[in-house]
């Protein structure tokens, strides 16, 4: 009788998890019909309404291709471009894409040098050289969030500052 008993608890814990991850892996898709997911990201949302996620949940939108974290942060960059690549380099990494492979996909993007950028820049804000003080430290600030290097943009805003 005990032999009945366990093997018939055995089969509902085995029905159990098999309905819970089917719901999981359902929950999961409409998700990611809505929008793109890491798969860091959905197994932080998965888990915040179902608790812990199997890996094999995870795995299976992985091989199955509907969840993608190289096309997740390509996407991101090209909606994004105008932040510069050090500011993408971080939201891409806290939005849970590895470091390497944001490295690698933001090293494939063709960035506008300095001067154009601070050309743009001067452009959009209707500026005009010679530069007063509060508009080279503000060009100076954008452009510094963007990722360029502090040095070249004192340099190139230092030429345009208006001699008193």
């Amino acid at each position: 009788k005990k032999t009945v008993q366990a093997k018939t608890a055995t089969r509902r814990t085995a029905s159990y998890h098999s309905m819970r991850m089917n719901e999981i892996r359902l929950h999961a898709l409409k998700l990611l019909s809505a929008r793109d997911y890491t798969a860091q990201k959905l197994r932080e949302k998965l888990e915040a309404r179902f608790g812990p996620v199997p890996q094999e949940t995870i795995d299976e939108l992985v091989r199955r291709n509907f969840l993608n974290d190289r096309r997740y942060a390509e996407n991101y960059v090209l909606r994004r471009k105008d932040r510069g690549a050090a500011l993408l380099r971080e939201e891409l990494v806290f939005r849970g894409v590895p470091a390497e492979l944001a490295g690698e996909i933001l090293a494939q993007i063709d960035w506008p040098s300095l001067k154009s950028a601070l050309a743009a820049k001067i452009k959009d804000w209707n500026l005009h050289v010679p530069l007063k003080q509060r508009d080279a430290a503000r060009l100076f600030r954008a452009l510094r969030r963007l990722g360029y290097d502090e040095d070249a943009i004192q340099e190139e805003t230092h030429q345009l500052i208006e001699k008193t």
